[in-house]
């Protein structure tokens, strides 16, 4: 397996993770409209739950940092006929959004398009289509992925947790063919969107291991977001109590460079982001981005074409499914 060195704490990069095999044209032939019909649904969706458009991007990271960017993430444990799927894990659960519509544009490209479109390149274009709604420029996907037979919820332990070191973020992301830069840069989506109480500096033993993150945190922020959205009181069902990752913007109205200028202030709910903010290796590119949201934009956009070449299925791998959350096995539509 191919790797090169980073240069950043002499970490490998696995670059044989990320696939050459996919293509902008894959669809040219067998689905022309294929991106315009899963933008169409994607706007449409996101019209009626704007609360889709952090969760699809979410979905995409999710799916691609597991297995690689096969929808297996998509598979639900009752239809795939196991309740060990990633799905399921708690790192999962009911915090995932946007398979509602996924699965419509799924429909309506089976009507088109049958056995054609896999549901790994919807959400791959789904996610380019949520980033655009969100206010970034457009950027092509490559397609050609292949969606897995399989899904193992065991795996899903391996997800970024919101008080990991850095050091165990970044071997993570190198593991799966991703640099330092695009760990940081790939974060910013934490400007929308909510999360769990159970996973923010509310939590008081969140910062066991990012001591230095602590003396960096806004105490009155901190309090602010004890006392309304995760009160001690609530403590024993922080699982099930969320916060939005920035208070003042609930409503996705906070995308773009805004991350990184708060997490300057210390002024986030996750302890990991903060230590973006503190460690040498990380905080000049967090002032970078916090004062030029159109290079972050734009190296956004390629640290998102970079994520979904990640371990793909192509030519006979996998297949085609019929519908997101099944696999054609035991599929009895």
């Amino acid at each position: 397996m191919g790797q090169t060195n980073n240069n950043n704490n002499d970490i490998n990069i696995t670059t044989a993770a990320i696939s050459d095999r996919l293509s902008l044209y894959f669809y040219k032939s067998t689905c022309p409209r294929v991106e315009q019909i899963i933008e169409d649904v994607i706007r449409n969706q996101s019209q009626k739950n704007p609360g889709i458009i952090p969760g699809i991007m979410r979905l995409h990271f999710h799916d691609c940092y597991i297995t690689g960017c096969d929808a297996s993430i998509l598979l639900t444990p009752q239809r795939y006929n196991s309740y060990n799927a990633e799905m399921s894990h708690p790192a999962n659960g009911k915090s995932l959004r946007g398979m509602d519509a996924l699965e419509a544009a799924k429909a309506e490209l089976e009507k088109q398009c049958p056995g054609v479109v896999s549901c790994a390149d919807i959400l791959a274009y789904a996610a380019r289509d949520v980033v655009m709604l969100s206010g970034s420029p457009k950027y092509e996907v490559p397609a050609g992925r292949r969606d897995s037979f399989c899904s193992d919820g065991t795996l899903a332990g391996a997800l970024p947790k919101a008080n990991d070191t850095l050091a165990t973020l970044q071997k993570g992301f190198a593991a799966r063919g991703l640099t330092l830069e695009d760990m940081v840069v790939l974060e910013g989506s934490h400007s929308i969107g909510q999360t769990r109480c159970l996973n923010t500096i509310a939590d008081t033993g969140s910062m066991t291991r990012l001591l230095d993150v602590e003396s960096l945190v806004d105490k009155p922020f901190q309090s602010m977001i004890k006392q309304k959205f995760c009160p001690e009181s609530q403590k024993r069902v922080f699982w099930n109590l969320t916060a939005p990752l920035t208070p003042e913007k609930p409503d996705n109205s906070a995308w773009g460079n805004s991350f990184y200028q708060l997490i300057l202030k210390g002024k986030s709910l996750l302890p990991s982001d903060i230590a973006l903010a503190v460690d040498p290796s990380t905080k000049e590119m967090v002032e970078r981005f916090a004062y030029d949201n159109a290079n972050w934009q734009n190296v956004f956009n390629e640290a998102m074409i970079k994520l979904g070449k990640v371990n793909v299925l192509t030519g006979d791998q996998g297949e085609i499914r019929r519908q997101c959350g099944w696999i054609n096995a035991v599929n009895t539509a």
